[in-house]
């Protein structure tokens, strides 16, 4: 039962979950502040540095155009540092995971824990991003509450992806070659600062099988109040990726705990 994915995991996990965030309450200081920089730098150098440049783009402020892709930025970075570099270290550092799973909670709880977590993490840090845009004036539609929820799918699924690497390497030096050979990509190429329109149209298709794509341009539609039929096709492909990505990484991380 235990090997069976999603479908064993119990909400025992939520212990796990538990646990990290007391331990991100004890050092928030150093949690908080540091994962904060880049989006904030993306803001004001982008956003406003650049923007002063663009008069706009797809007929608004460019800001206003950017301010999805950080958002999702802000999201995704966070989930994956959480769920390499810290997944990494309290499994094979601390061996935090060995202790857990010698108590009734399982490998795959443990799994679906940190992915909840680095999730979690991420829907904190963005946020943060959505107060600093609110007190910017760049939010102004109320559709901007379905916002979080979208923000806690990205995080979700990079974190899935982030466990699924982090499962399957021995050395923590070869997570250089997940972010620049996939992470950093994707957060440039989805759409972030840019419509995916100007790529050329075999690199756009790419970009649109990349699911953070979909929720960039998900989120954008909601902020900038452009809703359209396509939106419930892009939320599919989202979910249903995030949720097979999940799968396989519960099941990568149970047969690197189980031995």
């Amino acid at each position: 039962m235990k090997g069976r994915g999603l479908l064993s995991v119990s909400p025992a996990f939520l212990r796990v979950w538990m646990r990290n965030a007391q331990v991100f309450v004890a050092l928030w200081k150093f949690n908080v502040f540091p994962s904060l920089a880049e989006p904030m730098l993306y803001i004001f150098i982008i956003g406003i540095g650049i923007g002063s440049y663009i008069k706009d783009i797809e007929g608004v402020p460019y800001i206003d155009f950017v301010a999805a892709g950080v958002l999702g930025s802000a999201a995704i970075m966070q989930a994956t540092f959480e769920c390499t570099y810290g997944s990494f270290f309290r499994m094979r550092i601390q061996n935090t995971f060995e202790g857990i799973i010698s108590t009734p909670v399982s490998a795959g709880e443990v799994s679906l824990a940190e992915i909840s977590w680095g999730a979690t993490r991420g829907l904190f840090n963005s946020s943060l991003v959505i107060i600093v845009l609110l007190f910017l004036g760049v939010l102004q539609h109320w559709q901007v509450v379905f916002v979080p929820p979208l923000m806690f799918v990205a995080a979700f699924s990079f974190a899935a992806i982030a466990i699924l690497v982090t499962s399957r390497i021995a050395q923590m030096e070869y997570f250089h070659f997940y972010f620049a050979g996939f992470v950093l990509p994707c957060q440039f190429m989805c759409g972030t600062f840019f419509p995916v329109s100007r790529f050329p149209e075999a690199i756009q298709l790419i970009a649109w099988v990349i699911p953070f794509t979909s929720l960039v341009d998900l989120t954008r539609s909601l902020m900038l109040d452009r809703m359209h039929g396509g939106m419930i096709i892009e939320a599919v492909w989202v979910l249903v990726s995030t949720l097979v990505v999940t799968e396989l990484a519960v099941r990568s991380m149970h047969r690197r705990l189980v031995r």
